[in-house]
């Protein structure tokens, strides 16, 4: 099975700072924010090995070419393969029920 080297944008990053902080200082739900950081560590690993199997978006939606997304509970996660370097490039993290097509076309 092929693998993919994860490289994470330093928007996605941002994007996910923000997440937890939003669950540990907004909502005060520490347990939750922890569970969520394990949550994307994990998924962000198994990127590793199903990245190319996800279904490339609809690029009139998100303005970009060949961008995919795996799902994260009710977050996700939108990446860009490089096949030619076995790279998936994290462009941004956001949640489900947000205005995702504007999100990722303003990027």
């Amino acid at each position: 099975m092929k693998k993919y080297i994860i490289e994470i944008s330093e928007a996605a990053k941002q994007d996910l700072e923000n997440i937890i902080s939003y669950l540990r200082y907004d909502l005060s739900e520490d347990i939750i924010a922890d569970k969520y950081k394990i949550l994307f560590k994990q998924e962000l690993k198994k990127l590793e090995d199903v990245a190319a199997s996800m279904p490339i978006l609809d690029e009139e939606l998100t303005g970009h070419k060949n961008i995919r997304k795996i799902n994260v509970r009710n977050y996700i996660i939108f990446y860009i393969i490089d096949e030619e370097n076995n790279k998936a490039f994290v462009v941004r993290i956001g949640h489900a029920f947000m205005n995702w097509e504007k999100y990722l076309k303003d990027e």
